[in-house]
């Protein structure tokens, strides 16, 4: 990312608009005094382009303002892109993504590249034209714009910053700590989320083995029982055989007894004739008010059909009632409406003639310049608008004219159908009288026939058949205790059946347990299994897995540029060497220990990192830095073009700081754009350019000295 133009209004310290271009430099230094609002313009950059500063969202809208807005414009891989974040006091952020359009390709399909595109972006953007890159919401057009830069906040400003105080946060630390501290710069801390993701499924996973070793558990209990209850249904299936034959023995009895009751037959026809003559006599009386029923019913449908034409009156009033209504409702939404479009449509012909009238520069209704094309397209938009209303207008007009015929017919109707509802009562209690009437009968012809017609038909096939024994007077009573009996060795024998079958059920059930307990089984296996794996992630994703065989990979990429930097700033006479595992001070101790230090070699032979000072330690700690933020960009797929340095020369003295300013200028052919910021004065001729940050009564002010 190559800045070219930076604007901002309203944005920390600086409240009104200040513009910044980057196109007439490659290396220059922000100056200024201490609170001017020299950081305030990489807060700006950062704000731009991922919604991150140093103070949280609300806090970067100046006090005196209600917006902060901020506008950049840079280069990346050929292409340059606008980035416009705006922020009003207690609104949303807005924000938009947009690339230069001037009718080229971009690098992708052949256009400028990186270069290039920087050197022409003054022209280009004065008479190019921006596409809109911006998606639905403001989280994906981030999405984009990081996926353009192929960097996120905190990878951007561990790349592209050396803050203050922090160039050699790397080398200073023990040697034990180095490693964390390069995972951390590497963005491994990522690692640390995967393992405890691995670590809460292997808890999971170990739930649900708990849970299959209970249920197997469970089912090795039942498995226990298997002796018991074949025994069980054995002596069941005994006492069952045993009762099956006593009962056997008792119906032999009761037959017996049942044919010395059969002499009792005799006496029964007797009083069967009796009975029979009683029910003729019953069936001749229901037989003659069955007669009248259909007297009663043509009654009943004359009845019935009065009802149903007084009811088709009711109903028909209610219809009325309800149309009249429905009619009045829309009379006075129609009126209403049209009230409110006569409003819009007046209001339409002021603005209409407000616009015809202005002469000004600015348009009276928007605000927005007034050309001919602007008057000509804002008119006739009014009109089109004043057309719909007013079509809309005489369509409800009409509309109400013919509700008002409708509700005079309604109101006629109603008179007409007042009386419907007492006919409707004097038809309903005719209908409710006759069918009281209709459903008596009804019911005593419905008696007859399930009481009456059924008996008097068993008397006679009782008669015909000369079966009297069933209609005998009162059995014996040895026959009733005999008839007991055998309930009674029955209900047992039912019973002891249903014993048997549900101890046969409890024997079959055991095959299916131990089915079962095979399938838990080996879903145990495949459990244990998984949480065997997750165990492995847990590894591979903790400290001494993934992230240190990651921390080895980088560190021969970040030692190579690290000793190309170095080579430049010591004229060859300084390399560093990594050492990532030593020996343990107790001799006896054949392993090694993780360590990471860091080995410098010059003309005088190798040492560690810690015995030195000076000018060669901040030359190698700059290399580092440098060097670890190069291989982190480039471990995102991005490329470091631009580089800002907070390192804070006041802490420094005359010698150390001329040694910063010799060591950017050793890199300053690697980037596009270096920044160094400083409130020192005399660092101010030390660099071609000078970008001088100033804070007055109306805010921060910004002057470009070449």
């Amino acid at each position: 990312m190559i800045p070219i133009h930076l604007k901002l209004s309203g944005f920390l310290s600086y409240r009104d608009a200040v513009e910044l271009d980057f196109t007439s430099f490659d290396l220059a230094c922000i100056s200024g005094q201490n609170g001017a609002g020299k950081s305030s313009l990489l807060d700006a950059i950062t704000w731009a382009l991922f919604g991150q500063a140093r103070k949280r969202d609300e806090s970067v809208v100046n006090l005196q303002s209600k917006a902060a807005e901020v506008a950049l414009t840079f280069g990346y891989e050929g292409n340059v892109y606008r980035v416009i974040r705006a922020l009003p006091r207690g609104k949303t952020t807005t924000l938009e993504f947009q690339i230069l359009d001037e009718g080229r390709k971009t690098k992708d399909e052949g256009g400028m590249a990186e270069d290039e595109s920087v050197r022409r972006s003054s022209s280009v953007v004065g008479r190019g034209s921006w596409r809109p890159l911006t998606e639905r919401t403001l989280r994906d057009t981030q999405a984009r714009i990081e996926q353009t830069l192929r960097l996120d906040y905190e990878t951007f400003v561990n790349a592209a910053f050396f803050l203050q105080g922090r160039a050699d946060q790397f080398a200073q630390q023990p040697p034990s700590r180095r490693k964390e501290i390069l995972g951390n710069i590497l963005g491994l801390e990522a690692w640390e989320t995967y393992k405890e993701r691995a670590a809460g499924r292997r808890k999971s996973v170990e739930g649900e083995l708990d849970s299959v070793d209970g249920r197997i558990q469970e089912i090795e209990s039942e498995l226990a029982e298997e002796a018991p209850r074949k025994q069980k249904l054995k002596e069941l299936e005994a006492q069952l055989k045993q009762l099956s034959a006593v009962r056997k023995t008792q119906e032999t009895a009761l037959e017996n007894i049942r044919k010395a009751a059969a002499s009792q037959a005799a006496a029964g026809k007797a009083r069967l004739e009796e009975e029979k003559r009683g029910l003729k006599e019953q069936e001749k009386a229901v037989r003659g008010q069955a007669a009248s029923v259909k007297d009663l019913t043509a009654r009943l449908e004359s009845a019935q059909k009065s009802l149903a034409e007084a009811e088709g009156k009711v109903a028909q009033r209610g219809d009325v009632e309800a149309g009249r209504s429905a009619a009045r409702e829309q009379f006075a939404q129609l009126k209403a409406e049209n009230e409110m479009l006569k409003a819009v449509m007046d209001e339409l012909k002021a603005r209409i003639g407000q616009l015809e009238a202005a002469e000004g520069a600015a348009c009276p209704l928007c605000g927005q310049p007034l050309s001919e094309e602007h008057r000509r397209s804002t008119l006739e938009q009014l009109n089109v608008e004043g057309k719909e209303k007013g079509d809309r207008f005489r369509v409800n007009k009409s509309s109400l004219d013919e509700l008002a015929k409708q509700i005079a017919g309604y109101e006629t109707q109603a008179a007409r159908l007042e009386g419907a509802e007492r006919e409707r009562l004097a038809a309903s209690n005719s209908v409710t009288q006759l069918t009281e009437r209709i459903e008596t009968i009804g019911n005593a012809v419905k008696a007859w026939e399930s009481s009456g017609a059924k008996r008097l038909a068993e008397i006679e096939t009782l008669l015909a058949s000369k079966e009297y024994a069933v209609e005998a007077q009162e059995p014996a009573a040895d026959l009733d205790e005999a008839e007991r009996t055998l309930y009674d060795l029955q209900t047992q024998e039912n019973r002891l059946n249903q014993e048997v079958g549900a101890a046969k059920q409890k024997v079959s059930v055991l095959d299916d347990l131990r089915k079962r307990r095979k399938r838990l089984e080996a879903e145990r296996e495949e459990f244990a299994l998984q949480i065997g794996r997750y165990r492995t992630l847990e590894r591979a994703f903790g400290k001494d897995g993934v992230p240190a065989l990651l921390i080895e990979q980088a560190l021969p990429e970040i030692e190579a540029k690290a000793n190309e930097l170095l080579d430049r700033l010591s004229d060859g006479t300084m390399s560093v060497r990594f050492v990532t595992q030593s020996a343990y001070k107790d001799r006896k101790r054949e392993d090694l220990k993780e360590t990471l230090d860091i080995q410098i070699s010059d003309g005088a032979g190798v040492r560690d990192y810690e015995m030195y000072s000076g000018g060669e330690a901040f030359r190698a700690n700059f290399a580092i830095r440098l060097a670890l933020s190069e291989v982190l960009a480039r471990r995102k797929g991005a490329r470091l073009q631009t580089l800002v340095i907070d390192e804070g020369f006041g802490s420094q003295d005359a010698q150390g700081r001329q040694r910063l300013v010799e060591s950017i200028n050793a890199v300053r052919g690697d980037f596009a754009k270096i920044l160094v910021i400083t409130h020192l004065e005399e660092l101010k001729d030390a660099f071609p350019t000078r970008i001088e940050v100033e804070k007055g009564e109306r805010g921060s002010s910004v002057k470009v000295v070449l």
